[in-house]
Formats: structure tokens, sequence, C-alpha cells
């Protein structure tokens, strides 16, 4: 069997020595290897160019590095392949503690020491400053997909008192309160936190906008985990500026990495961080494709990750 490896991560030495220890019997090829490309059957990538897998025309099975799959389907040589995307409980755990760090900042008003700190300053008026207890604080996830159920479970287990929105209803049990499709207004208003982790497509371009913004409680924090383009970076940095009382921390951006001309970075309610909120665990990631990889030999079945009406 041969496989094809691409990717645009800066560990890609890393990724290929785990793909290599784990498909031992099968021929790793690069994208400089064209004459291979028809004896191509599995692709391991992330963001593979589309005049590459043009020529893969005996592709049968997509595996993406990380849990988006939007470098993937807005190819416009994608034929409906079935996708392999990560679902892995460390990226899930690394996720939930990304959030739970942005919630106690804000919760815990850190950001508030910090300037006295930078001041020389004991502020000790504990009046104004005492931290709401975890049940009195709402917070909202935006996108319940894997890593969004995962977050919502593991604030559930601090008492947070957690809810989620999805565009379709899904026949899955939780816990937690669930609002769907038209319940969305309901949602936002209900939340002191929201934690978006939407995937991108077409529908959620732009969908945190400035009538989203304008919908939350003036004294609210914004977390952005999932994909950039679902955020107005300039409708969020005007709000940011009008609203003192309104925070945010953006881990994902519409152009990445951010350029230094960026407004986002002197806004002083907003936490920015590169894109590290889910690092992949390559070991782990990679024993997971190999796990379904295996399986497909031994039944020649593959159920694909992605649903291509809904784009994720």
């Amino acid at each position: 069997m041969t496989i094809l490896f691409y990717t645009t991560f800066s560990d890609k030495k890393l990724w290929k020595k785990e793909i290599k220890n784990l498909f031992k019997d099968e021929k790793i090829i690069s994208i400089n290897d064209t004459k291979l490309f028809k004896k191509v059957k599995y692709a391991i990538v992330w963001d593979l160019p589309d005049n590459i897998l043009k020529q893969l025309s005996n592709l049968k099975i997509i595996f993406s590095q990380g849990a988006g799959v939007d470098h993937i389907l807005n190819l416009p040589s994608y034929k409906q392949i079935p996708i392999i995307r990560l679902k892995d409980p460390i990226m899930g755990e690394r996720m939930a503690n990304h959030v739970l760090s942005q919630v106690l900042y804000y919760q815990l008003n850190l950001s508030i020491y910090y300037k006295f700190q930078s001041k020389k300053v004991w502020y000790d008026n504990l009046e104004s400053l005492t931290p709401k207890e975890n049940n009195n604080i709402t917070i909202g996830i935006l996108g319940m997909g894997y890593l969004g159920t995962y977050v919502a479970k593991v604030l559930k287990k601090m008492n947070y008192n957690v809810i989620g929105y999805k565009r379709k209803k899904i026949n899955k049990k939780n816990n937690f309160p669930l609002y769907v499709g038209k319940q969305l207004n309901t949602f936002i208003k209900s939340c002191d936190i929201i934690v978006s982790i939407l995937p991108a497509t077409k529908e959620t371009v732009n969908f945190i906008n400035k009538d989203f913004l304008l919908k939350m409680k003036n004294k609210s924090l914004l977390i952005n985990v999932g994909r950039g383009i679902t955020l107005n970076e300039s409708d969020l940095n005007k709000h940011l500026n009008s609203n003192k009382n309104f925070y945010a921390s953006l881990d994902v951006f519409n152009n990445e990495p951010l350029t230094r001309k960026n407004k986002l970075w002197s806004n002083p309610n907003l936490i920015i961080t590169p894109h590290i909120a889910s690092i992949t665990v390559v070991k782990s990631a990679v024993m997971q494709m190999h796990k379904t990889y295996k399986k497909y030999l031994k039944n020649g079945k593959i159920k694909s990750d992605v649903n291509l009406k809904n784009g994720y």
C-alpha cells in the first residue's frame, strides 16, 4: 500500500517519524513522488494543494491531521472521498483546559489584579472584586461537535451552568439544555460566557458579528477556539472599545499568523493565543489513524466522519 503524507505543520518531521513507526509495511511518499500518485490509496494531510489531490485518482481515505476538515472540503477537486477527522480524547482535554483557563482568568478578575501589579498597588477591595460562584455563571457552548461536547461535560462537572447551541436538532442526549436553530437569541442572552467551537462552513462565516455581540450581556466574555472566519474581527474590536466590561479571548483568526499591524493586539480587554488551544498529540493521533486503517483493511468498509451536506 502507498500512503501520501503532506502537512504544513511545523512538526512535520515528528509526524513522519510516527507514521513510519506504525505504518511499517506501507510506502510513505511525499508530493514530490508524482510517479507513484496512481498507487496512493490513503492520504494523511493538512492543507493539501488542490493540484495534488486532483492527481490521486485511486484515493480511498483521507485522514485529517486535525479536528477541522474545511481544508479538504474547500478543495475544488474533492469528490466525496471518506474523511477521517481526529477525535482524540487528549485533544479534548487540552481544549477543555484552555477554555477553563480563560473562564477562570475572567471569573477571578485576574486581569484587573495584573493591572494593579504593574502599578505596584496592593488592591484588596474584596467587595468590588468578589468572584461569582461557579453555579451562578452560565457558560454557553456554540458548536456541539466532539470537542464542544467534551468541553461542556468538563465545565458541567465543575458546577457551572452549561448550555449548548446547535443549528440542527440531534438525538444524542446531554445532561444540560441544548438550544436549536431559531433559539439562538435566547441562547445568547442567557450566557455570561460564550465559548465558540464552530466549524468553518458557508453558514458560519461571520456568524459572530455586530448583531450577535450586541445581544450578549454587557458584562460578559467571548472565547473563540473554533475557526477564525466564524468571527467578524472588526466588529469585535469595535464592540470591545465601546464596552469596557466586555472581554474576549481568541485562539483563532481570519488570517494566521496575526500580523503586527492588526488592531486586536493593542486591545486591553482581549487575550490572544496563537492557535494552541488544542494542539494535536502526534503519537496518539497517528495511533487513531492506524486503528481505523486496520479496520478498513479487515472489512473493506469505512464511514466518513463528515456530513457533506452540513459541511462538518
